[in-house]
């Protein structure tokens, strides 16, 4: 498929994009983070250890934030990429754009593993924990690349494509699946290496001393080859400044979440709902500005804020708020009573989540559509920026309303 035929089948795509057709697949979109729900799950299984071993609590949220951050670049430049004919909807015979785009991904999922494993044991030291850097390095590599060979290779473009090739936009469909499915996998790799650690540490050293020298390798191996190719140097260049501030502000998260070990004790529906609740609030950020990078590439909209009063602006924000508030409420709901049978504690749980989504929803809307604006007049790619802020901010505003909330309406 040549570049203009391309370009002509995102103009397509966009034209047939109401109102009704963008929130019927973002609610589609949204309802896959159900799925969220069993890596909360997951995770609470690991609530008898913490108190023990604190370390579990504060390394979760940067791995989870960080690769959100860098599946979320990979997801916006796919699809925007797809739209102005940058890459083709198939793997075999694609452009070199596309291979380096994928290089790039894993190879940012190396540097930032090693990263956060290096923050982490840092924080831990300070706070007096026992977990060690190599551990805290291979709990940290071990789980980010394995989720990142899974879902960069595989998951992440075959749904893009599939997605572009049936007429559906991508910009609704691609980030919300691919969030939930790296913080399913993310959670579950996470909770495997913890217990081996806890239980079965010959099991941990070996798989360390196996796979470490293989993502290594891997890493090293395709910067050398793809290390000139534009696409991989505009990811880093681009991308990567931001997400090590942002990184940052991960640990901050961390911190945060820990400190709500007693709310968590007497209500375990909060962590179990957790995954579920970052990743429907950050796919209302994420859409809004992916669909508003592609709008800005084709001329639909001005990159100006008073576009998001405008007919392209309202569908976007507004289809993806109601969809986004209507799964991510009710989910809670239906959690909460399971976890616990009374009534009191049902509502308690409802109005905490609920007071936590309106409390960040509402900026993360605004900081969505200004950010892709701004980075698209200064010629920087949004997809490389706005997505790793947005996620990295909804992970942090949430985990603080969560905790406000939590203290208000539970203590």
């Amino acid at each position: 498929m040549t570049g203009w035929r391309m370009i002509l089948l995102g103009s397509e795509l966009l034209e047939k994009a109401t109102f009704k057709r963008l929130f019927l697949q973002m609610l589609s979109a949204q309802s896959f983070n159900l799925a969220g729900i069993m890596a909360g799950t997951m995770i609470a299984t690991l609530s008898p250890y913490t108190a023990t071993n604190p370390w579990i609590l504060l390394l979760l949220p940067p791995l989870l934030t960080v690769r959100g951050n860098i599946g979320g670049i990979l997801s916006g430049r796919l699809s925007t990429s797809l739209y102005v004919g940058l890459v083709k909807p198939t793997f075999r015979n694609n452009t070199r754009y596309f291979y380096a785009t994928i290089a790039s991904t894993l190879v940012m999922n190396f540097i930032f593993s090693v990263v956060i494993g290096v923050f982490s044991s840092l924080i831990n030291v300070a706070q007096g924990s026992g977990l060690s850097l190599t551990d805290s390095l291979s709990l940290s590599i071990l789980t980010m690349m394995t989720c990142a060979t899974i879902t960069t290779l595989l998951f992440t473009p075959s749904l893009a494509f599939s997605s572009y090739r049936r007429g559906l936009n991508p910009d609704t469909i691609l980030y919300p699946f691919t969030s939930t499915i790296n913080d399913i996998l993310i959670s579950a790799i996470y909770t495997l290496l913890v217990l081996a650690k806890l239980f079965w540490s010959g099991l941990f050293t070996a798989l360390t001393l196996i796979l470490a020298p293989i993502f290594a390798g891997a890493t090293m191996f395709l910067t050398l080859r793809y290390r000139r190719e534009e696409a991989f140097r505009e990811t880093f260049r681009e991308g990567f400044p931001t997400a090590i501030l942002l990184t940052f502000l991960s640990q901050i998260t961390g911190s945060f979440l820990s400190q709500l070990e007693d709310q968590i004790s007497a209500y375990p529906q909060l962590l179990a709902v957790y995954p579920l609740l970052i990743d429907g609030t950050g796919d209302i950020g994420v859409v809004i500005s992916s669909a508003t990078a592609a709008r800005l590439a084709l001329g639909y909209i001005e990159p100006r804020m008073s576009s998001i009063k405008g007919k392209e602006g309202r569908k976007v924000v507004l289809s993806s708020l109601i969809a986004g508030f209507t799964l991510t409420l009710s989910a809670t709901l239906a959690v909460s009573s399971v976890y616990t049978p009374t009534l009191l504690q049902v509502a308690r749980t409802f109005l905490t989540v609920a007071c936590a989504e309106f409390l960040t929803a509402a900026p993360i809307v605004v900081a969505s559509f200004a950010l892709t604006i701004i980075m698209f007049r200064r010629g920087i790619n949004p997809d490389n920026v706005t997505i790793p802020m947005i996620t990295s901010f909804v992970d942090l505003f949430l985990t603080m309303s969560l905790f406000i909330a939590s203290q208000v309406l539970i203590f």
